[in-house]
């Protein structure tokens, strides 16, 4: 891949994920119909804003963890394409792969930003649920250093390490799960 076509995959990958952010908020019960009652500007209205944005988090939060079944199929696709020698098919997933990549990322800095804002809004939560959010934060910070051409090579090396754990994201998720059931 030359240096010229990533521009145009970052803007492509991008347009995409818009397009899915905002079929998603399309669908979400903010969106809805609306009475007068829920037009007002108290506190109930914001925290029912917080909820659905709440949702929103959590779809973007599942499409993120989406990548690991991406990444578990993907070798036993590369081998049966391989074994049939469909070298078009592989180099046209091999390409998919290196676009998916971009699309994890910041679905899963948007699910990071969601859920910031849905737990401020609707009144903070057990303190489960804030180490959850931490720990996506993590995730997302070592996401991101493995990404930059910036870090030293050890540096990317422990992003790797901490950012491959699949204990972390596991962690996270029944976190959520159970600080909701107590909220």
């Amino acid at each position: 891949m030359r240096n010229e076509d990533l521009p145009a995959i970052y803007f492509r990958s991008v347009n995409a994920l818009l397009i899915a952010l905002g079929l998603l908020l399309i669908a979400s019960p903010a969106t809805a119909q609306v009475d007068d009652d829920d037009l007002d500007e108290d506190e109930d209205g914001l925290e029912d804003l917080g909820e659905d944005i709440g949702t929103v988090s959590a779809w973007l939060l599942g499409l993120t963890l989406a990548y690991f079944a991406w990444k578990r199929l993907l070798p036993v696709a590369r081998k049966e394409l391989k074994d049939k020698q469909q070298t078009d098919r592989l180099k046209r997933l091999n390409s998919l792969n290196k676009k998916a990549i971009p699309v994890h990322t910041i679905l899963g800095v948007a699910a990071l930003v969601t859920g910031i804002a849905h737990g401020l809004m609707v009144g903070g939560g057990p303190l489960m649920l804030w180490v959850a959010v931490a720990l996506m934060g993590i995730l997302s910070v070592s996401g991101g250093l493995m990404r930059w051409r910036w870090p030293p090579r050890e540096i990317k090396r422990g992003a790797r390490l901490l950012h491959m754990q699949r204990l972390l994201s596991v962690a996270v998720v029944i976190l959520l799960l159970v600080g909701h059931e107590m909220a």
